[in-house]
Parts: structure tokens; sequence; C-alpha cells
């Protein structure tokens, strides 16, 4: 049995709205702009520093600018241009040693052409932050004297990350129904994990690459078409056992597609994978004495565990129709859809029996204008979902979590101002259940009682005694109080020095 459980502390939870604003010059080798037609964009997380009291976060911004050409507005051209950012985060509490994750969103684009060679761009991302510190609970050891409940608990123990690059590349020939190429206008890819294999000192990944490719046929005319490949890719990763398992993030950081032949294109897409790697372990920790001793007495605290109820994969559709905005030409064909999540928006509830998911994409379709010139535009679209999954052992005091991907959009035309746009939704569900496990820390010769705050006699403030793994940051989130006001009322003269079963005086809020 271990002698220490290591288990992590909340520090921070922030939601966070920041803009970056770039300007864009067009290549003196590509044709002006008469409009902007849309502009498509991912964010990325690129590292996280911590700093006392702040949070440094760097990304990047990967973007792709359609323009209708002056020349010629039924020309549509793409460029893409990659964006780097710092925001650099207050968050009382935090400091180095601490660990951060976030997760960063483009909510909104907003575009305009400053003259016919240079366009403006701005994004609003919302960036999710979470700060997490390790706190270890020590664990008395089995002795012959004392017979103690034990309670088995799972845990899993990062063993390592690595990050790999690799190029996917494929020459694919297009479908019989696809018309032959001119010209390609631009690609955008996405990349499906379908397979995950743990074996002696590597990792296998299996998956698919979907291509979106948007291209000028023999006959002048813009199309869409749909294509796909797969890989399978092996990472040396020393120390890996077939019984660990390993999870698998990627992010696509080049994707290009140039022609063979009218027929045939070769694709390449140059992907980053972090794989982390984590052994499950079974730990019995002590819980209580099954029989009292005399003159021994437990030293017990309250340790806060999540159980997995369920973790499965599956998919949902969704389906709505979208009118023309006012102002914008007929349709006379759809040529393609594309979308996002919107931010905030989804909604994941346990209920008993199930959990219901729900929430909207903000979806932009193409198509050609009912003009002589045929000039291509862009549709906005919004879709909501809502969709019920059963699992009869959810109950609803348990915590539902979906990542959500969206696997294929399509829009098919209705009549002259409408469209019909459907959504397949990828879901990675997870379902957990918070117990709180009493472990037995340590045996005393004197009786112990569990440290509580308890108020005194109507004087405003809490008498507060600190326990194995408090720190003054942990005790003022508990009660809702700044670090600040906890060490100008006790006097403190160290923070980084308070003492178990030293008491503190807390105000009540």
């Amino acid at each position: 049995m271990p002698q220490n459980l290591r288990v992590d502390e909340v520090i921070a939870e922030r939601i966070l709205e920041t803009e970056v604003v770039r300007n864009v010059s067009i290549p003196s080798d590509r044709p002006a702009a008469a409009r902007v037609v849309s502009v498509n964009a991912r964010v990325e997380i690129r590292s996280i520093d911590m700093e006392t009291g702040y949070v440094i976060i760097n990304g990047i911004i990967r973007s792709t600018i359609y323009y209708a050409a002056a020349e010629d507005p039924a020309n549509l051209e793409s460029i893409r241009r990659n964006f780097t950012f710092t925001e650099r985060i207050p968050v009382r509490g935090a400091r180095r040693g601490y660990e951060a994750e976030a997760e960063a969103v483009i909510t909104d684009i907003d575009f305009s052409l400053i003259n016919q060679r240079s366009i403006n761009l701005e994004f609003t991302i919302q960036i999710d932050l979470d700060i997490t510190a390790a706190d270890v609970v020590p664990l008395v050891p089995p002795r012959r004297d004392i017979d103690m409940r034990r309670e088995r608990l799972r845990i899993q123990r990062s063993v390592r990350e690595r990050n790999y690059t690799r190029d996917l590349v494929e020459t694919i020939r297009l479908p019989a129904a696809v018309s032959n190429i001119r010209r390609i206008v631009d690609v955008d890819n996405a990349v499906q994990i379908t397979e995950i294999i743990t074996a002696y000192n590597r990792v296998r990944v299996r998956g698919i690459v979907r291509s979106n490719l948007l291209f000028v046929n023999e006959r002048g005319q813009l199309e869409y078409a749909e294509l796909t490949y797969g890989f399978n890719e092996n990472f040396v990763f020393n120390g890996v056992t077939p019984e660990m398992s390993a999870y698998v993030d990627t992010n696509i950081l080049r994707e290009e597609a140039s022609l063979v032949d009218s027929r045939q294109l070769r694709l390449r897409t140059e992907v980053a994978f972090r794989i982390l790697v984590v052994v499950e372990e079974l730990v019995e920790v002590p819980t209580d004495i099954v029989s009292p001793v005399d003159g021994l007495y437990p030293v017990s605290r309250t340790i806060l565990v999540e159980r997995i109820v369920i973790e499965e994969r599956t998919r949902i559709s969704a389906r709505d129709t979208a009118r023309i905005p006012e102002g914008n030409p007929d349709i006379a064909r759809v040529i393609s859809a594309s979308g996002n999540i919107r931010q905030g928006s989804i909604e994941v509830d346990a209920e008993r029996g199930g959990v219901l998911i729900s929430g909207v994409i903000d979806a932009n379709v193409i198509y050609v204008a009912a003009l002589p010139q045929q000039p291509v535009y862009f549709a906005p679209a919004t879709i909501r979902f809502s969709s019920f999954l059963n699992f009869p052992q959810v109950r609803d005091n348990m915590r539902a979590f979906a990542d959500i991907d969206i696997a294929s959009m399509s829009a098919s035309q209705i009549s002259d101002r409408e469209l019909s746009v459907r959504a397949i939704l990828d879901v990675n569900l997870l379902v957990t259940e918070r117990v709180r496990v009493p472990v037995i820390t340590g045996i005393s010769d004197r009786p112990v009682e569990l440290p509580r705050p308890v108020p005194p006699a109507a004087d405003g403030y809490i008498s507060y005694v600190v326990r194995a793994g408090d720190t003054l940051y942990l005790i003022g989130q508990r009660f809702g109080v700044s670090v600040e006001r906890i060490i100008a009322i006790n006097n403190i003269s160290n923070p980084e020095n308070i003492q178990v079963g030293q008491t503190l005086l807390i105000p009540r809020n």
C-alpha cells in the first residue's frame, strides 16, 4: 500500500474573453478583392506559464480568408494567415508549481475590407482556465495491533506526456460523381481518432482525415467535395506496456492540396499529436478502525473522490432550416456547409435514467447566387439540437460532461430563399459521481477531534484549526475571504509557514 495519496485541489476557475485584431495584406501575385465573403478560423493554446498572481497564455489563430476578386466577382479566392497572441491573466493564488489547463474557442469573427489589397480582422476568443494544486495525503501504514477498515479507490496516474509531429500524405482519386478540377480554391481538414493501442514501448494511433475541398471545375463553376483517407501511425514511447491507457489530442498545423491531374490530387496534413499515457491503479486506503483500541485514536481527514459512472462515445444528429438574409441574392445552387458549436451553448444535464445534451451550432452555407455573373455568397444558419441519451444507472445528483465535435455538415435547397442544414455530431460522454471518503492519516495516543469551524459568540469571526494540506489560499477559497485579509487579521509574518493545529480567525461572510 502506498504511504501517500496524491489528490488535486482546485485553486481557481476562470472564463474570460479577449480580442485579437490584425490586418492582412493580399499578396501581390493574387487578385485584388472586391469584397470579403467569409473568414474561418480556429484557435490553439500553445503554452501556459505560471507566475505569482498571474497566468500567461500563449496561443495561435489559424485563419482562412475567402474573398471575391475585383476583376471577376464570380472568382472566389482564399488566403491563409496565422496570428500569435499572448494573454497575461491576473489570478489570485496562482504561483509556480501549480498546474494549469486552458481551452480556447473563437466565439465571433468580424471582418472588413480596408481597401482592395488590405483586410481587417477581429477575433473574439473565450478562454476556459482551470488551476489546480497537488496535495499529498499521508496514509497510516498497516499495524498488527489495529484492525482497520479499508476502501478501494480506482485512480489514474500519469506516466508520461510527449508531443510528436507527423505529415499525413495521401494521393486520392476523385469519386465518379465529382467533376474534373481546374483549380483548387481551398481545403479544410479535420482529424478523427478511431483507435488507440498501447504496446510495449510504443503507442499506435489510427484515424481518418476528412478533407473538405473547394474547387473550380472545368466549366468554371465552384464546387465542393468531401474526401477521406485513413492513417495508422506508430509512436515510440519507452516504458509503455499493453495494460496502460493512452489519450491523444491533435492539432492541424498545416494542410495542403495540389493537383496531380484533373482527377487526382495530393493531400498533405501536418498534425501535432499530444499523447498522454496513464496507468490505472487500485489503491486501498484506511477509512476507519473496526474495533477501538484503548489508548489509540485515528487521525482522519476527508478527501473528495470522483468516480466514473459512464464513459462512452456516441453520435447524435441535428437539423434546422435557415433563410437567406435580406439583401443577399436568391440561391441558384448550394455548394457546401461548415460550422462551429457556439461556445457556452452546450448544456449537459444528468437526469434520472439518462443524460440530456443540448446546444447551438453556428453554420455558414456557401451558395452560388441566381445572378448572371453567378457570384458566391455565404448564408449564416443557426442549428439548435437537443438529445436524451438513455442510461438507467444515471441519477440526478451525478455530474455529466461531453466533448462534442462536428463530424459532418450538409445543406440542401428548399426554395429560392430557404435552406435545410444538417449536422452529425460526435459525442464523448463522461458521467461521474463525487463522494467524500474519510482517510486515516495517522494514529494518536490522545483523542483527536476533527478540526471544524466553530463560530465564537457574536463577534463576527470563525475560529478555524489548520489541517494537514491546508494553505492560506485554500482556506480563503473555502470561506470566500482573501488571503491578504486572513494575514492581516491573524498578524501572520510568514504566510508559507502555517502549522497544523494552529488556530486562525476567519471573518464570517
